[in-house]
């Protein structure tokens, strides 16, 4: 008699039959039943029309997370896979554990497993997503672990942890954490962006679990965001007023935050442009008040954005864009207030950017031209006069007259990191353009003092700003610290070169010789006091507090490196390595040498951010 191989998936009318299979019975086992999977596949993917009136199976995607959200934390129905990305994130949460996520209406639960990464949902006997309670299982491949919904999970590990990491101030008053509540059950765009940028977050720490998830989902929230920009300006030049695009700009602004996460040299450009777009078409709208207050929050988040470009894009026309930024009226004090997402106040990370795009522009036209013309001389007279413009407006930054006795710890954090931006604005200034300190010198010891200025000046000036990160703990305001950490590094140089004990041979092993910590300099960073103390082992002050403060830097990039997206961070520890070996091949020779022109020539560059 032939053999015939018999079919083990069968139709539906044999399975609605024969709910369970003949092994199990035969076995005397309870059978889970029979379960068909579908995998996603992009080969037939079709771009969306911009009359498309939504995702496909959205409201069913938003109704599973909806569920999933509204459960209590720790319940068992997370699975494993959930409980690890939480363990993997707790030291992420901190304070933020004791807000509560959104208050959402409970829907059916649309279950899928995890399968290296892929999101395998359920199918009913239709064919579309069903309920997870009817689904059966393959016979042959029994469940090893409860359901875990990717969407939902992302959606709420974005409330749970990225926004308090993403965010240097949060708090239930965080107009993302409020927008986000409000929009992401609603909006395709944020819906699928706060995956995304969940998902960035953890593919590193689950590169199993997400990288498929980590790769898919930015696609699906650029094809939601294009729907949206298409009828947001499709509206705009037929002259009708949408509603205020809050959900559109936020969206923009996670994904260009979020590139960097994936590949540390993506910066997100091009959703930066589009936010810029929006933002410049809302400027000659008539808005009410509330709608003038978001625009001003999303101008604040588009100048932080671009002033972390300025440091890392090569992009000729985002620095013409940075440098065409008006200074404050010659003689104002300015009155620095704190941004709600980025802590540091607006004015303070304009000037930061403006200074940083002059450096940027200097170094790139001495490192492009060999000799010297009248014409480079020109220019380079042109970037020390723009150069004392944004020093002047920096020195007239109100954050000083702060009763630091009657604030909270959290604004004595915010007065802290204020700062330290302010003066590491100014110390990429006086590193990049040392005739800004000469020319306030008296004329009689300007020339003698030309060569000393990175030891009495810029390296002082960089101690101070690591003492003022000092004060900040590595747990607050996580953000913004590894840009301050980066340009206090470029600026910590050894005044000379020093006898070394057997074996030493790195400057970095003098911080275990014992000395003061960087934090018994003088408290004025921009009167430095001379160095004359020296040690029986020949070592100066300035010596030891230079190596203990790079101890620091390194050492607190290592612990942001632990609750921040790694990436970008083992970019900042690489470049500064990178600059400090060419800072102590220069010791007793001319300093030619500046971070910018190490970060231009290695390539490592990132959103810092």
């Amino acid at each position: 008699m032939k053999n015939k191989q018999k079919s083990r998936s069968g139709c539906r009318t044999c399975k609605l039959r024969r709910p369970s299979c003949r092994n199990c019975i035969q076995k005397g086992l309870e059978c889970p039943g029979y379960q068909q999977r579908l995998q996603w596949s992009t080969k037939h993917e079709r771009p969306w029309s911009a009359t498309a009136s939504g995702p496909e199976n959205f409201d069913k995607l938003v109704t599973a997370a909806s569920e999933v959200i509204g459960q209590k934390a720790g319940e068992s129905s997370a699975g494993p896979a959930s409980a690890g990305a939480a363990s993997a994130t707790t030291s992420e949460r901190g304070e933020s554990s004791q807000r509560t996520t959104p208050s959402l209406s409970p829907g059916p639960n649309y279950g899928s497993s995890v399968d290296d990464g892929a999101v395998v949902p359920f199918i009913k006997r239709d064919g579309s997503p069903g309920p997870s309670q009817a689904m059966q299982d393959i016979p042959e491949m029994p469940l090893l672990q409860p359901v875990v919904n990717i969407p939902s999970f992302l959606i709420e590990h974005w409330f749970k942890s990225v926004c308090s990491s993403w965010s240097a101030y949060d708090s239930q008053n965080n107009p993302y954490r409020q927008l986000t509540s409000e929009a992401w059950s609603t909006s395709g765009p944020v819906f699928f962006a706060l995956q995304a940028i969940s998902a960035a977050s953890l593919v590193e720490r689950l590169p199993l679990v997400m990288r498929e998830t980590a790769r898919a989902a930015p696609r699906q929230a650029t094809e939601a965001i294009k729907k949206g920009l298409i009828a947001f300006f499709n509206d705009c030049r037929h002259g009708l007023r949408p509603k205020f695009p809050s959900e559109l700009l936020l969206s923009l602004f996670c994904m260009s935050s979020s590139m960097a996460w994936l590949e540390s040299r993506e910066l997100g450009l091009q959703y930066l442009k589009q936010a810029r777009r929006v933002l410049k078409t809302l400027e000659t709208w008539t808005l009410d008040d509330k709608e003038q207050q978001l625009l001003q929050f999303f101008q604040g988040c588009l100048i932080y954005e671009e002033m972390l470009r300025s440091v890392a894009s090569e992009n000729e026309s985002d620095l013409k864009n940075m440098l065409s930024w008006p200074e404050p009226p010659e003689g104002t004090l300015i009155r620095v207030t704190s941004h709600p997402w980025t802590g540091v106040g607006t004015d303070v990370f304009r000037l930061f950017g403006k200074a940083i795009a002059l450096c940027r522009r200097s170094r790139t036209r001495w490192r492009h031209n060999d000799g010297v013309s009248y014409r480079i001389l020109q220019d380079a007279m042109q970037d020390i006069q723009e150069a004392s413009v944004v020093e002047m407006a920096l020195r007239s930054l109100d954050s000083t007259g702060v009763d630091q006795i009657r604030l909270t710890e959290r604004e004595r954090h915010l007065f802290s990191a204020t700062e330290a931006y302010r003066l590491a604005s100014l110390l990429q200034l006086y590193a990049t353009f040392p005739d800004l300190i000469v020319k306030q010198l008296p004329p009689e010891t300007a020339e003698t003092n030309a060569g000393a200025v990175w030891t009495t000046w810029v390296n002082p000036l960089a101690i101070n700003v690591v003492t003022i990160l000092e004060q900040i703990p590595e747990s607050g305001m996580r953000c913004i610290q590894p840009l301050l950490c980066l340009c206090a590094g470029g600026g910590l140089r050894f005044d000379g070169k020093f006898p070394m004990a057997p074996g030493q041979q790195s400057y970095l092993l003098l911080a275990e010789q014992g000395g003061r910590s960087p934090s018994a300099r003088s408290a004025s960073p921009l009167t430095p006091e001379p160095d004359t103390h020296m040690f029986d082992h020949g070592l100066t002050d300035a010596a030891v507090n230079t190596s203990k403060a790079r101890r620091f830097v390194m050492d607190r990039l290592e612990q942001l490196a632990l609750s921040l997206p790694p990436k970008p961070i083992d970019v900042a520890k690489q470049l500064l390595q990178e600059v400090w070996a060419a800072y102590d091949d220069e010791i007793g020779t001319p300093r030619r040498t500046h971070w910018l022109d190490v970060m231009t020539n290695t390539g490592l560059h990132s959103i810092f951010g």
